[in-house]
């Protein structure tokens, strides 16, 4: 199933903005790279999957100054995980 979110903030500058319209659909398969649509306390963040280990997914913006994300909540379960952007199309972030 594909649906919609709005970004909110500046965490994913360069790659995305805030207020800009991304689509994504479900899917259960991560990698680093992607980025993804989680649920965190109680609300939807957009991020980049930085790192998957053991089933835990660690999450960080492309915008580390502007960005809370596994640095401040730790790694997620991949549960957490709602889906993956497909819409724009987003690259991997070089290390």
């Amino acid at each position: 199933m594909i649906f919609f979110r709005r970004v909110v903030g500046d965490s994913m500058k360069p790659t995305l903005h805030d207020g800009q319209l991304v689509f994504a659909h479900h899917v259960r398969s991560f990698r680093p790279g992607q980025v993804v649509v989680a649920h965190i306390d109680s609300r939807e963040v957009i991020k980049r999957i930085y790192r998957v280990e053991n089933g835990r997914v660690f999450l960080q913006g492309d915008n580390p100054e502007q960005s809370t994300d596994s640095r401040d909540y730790g790694s997620v379960v991949d549960t957490m995980i709602v889906g993956t952007v497909i819409w724009p199309r987003v690259t991997r972030r070089a290390s």
